[in-house]
């Protein structure tokens, strides 16, 4: 009978998990050289094999006829209580043809990292194989930041 008891146990707290799941949005910029195809983002706690922090996965497109040369993906951060908590650019630098996929994941070590609730990801920078630089207009990613905290701009 010992035996099962723990059993039973071990279950109830494996099942023990938090109601509130991380959301995870792509900020659309309609005239970006790169396509966000797909973003996840959840806090990790470390193990083994994971390092510790804010994971943040991003599937994008080249969506122009040119070989683009590195990429810069704006990401985000902010708490449970929709309080800004990192942002960074998560970077890749390598050759991505006209209309090819490409993907990356990157960490995020912030102060109380494990609060993360809400993530934001968007174009920030793309270099061109020709040495042409397209950026994001900040006022347009703004815009979408004050759906989460009011007043972004005074912490980023």
């Amino acid at each position: 009978m010992r035996p099962i008891m723990s059993v039973v146990i071990i279950l109830l707290l494996v099942a023990e998990v938090s109601a509130i799941e991380p959301v995870s949005n792509i900020i659309e910029q309609t005239n970006a050289p790169i396509q966000v195809m797909s973003y996840y983002s959840l806090y990790r706690e470390r193990a083994k094999y994971t390092t510790e922090g804010i994971h943040h996965t991003v599937e994008y497109k080249n969506v122009t006829d040119k070989t683009i040369v590195a990429v810069s993906i704006g990401l985000v951060s902010f708490s449970v209580w929709n309080e800004f908590m990192d942002h960074t650019n998560g970077m890749a630098i390598r050759d991505i043809s006209p209309g090819l996929p490409d993907k990356g994941v990157w960490i995020a070590r912030a102060y109380a990292y494990f609060s993360f609730l809400t993530g934001f990801a968007y174009v920030s920078k793309v270099r061109f194989s020709d040495g042409i630089i397209w950026e994001a207009d900040i006022r347009d990613v703004l815009s979408e930041l004050v759906s989460v905290h009011k007043d972004p701009i005074s912490d980023l």
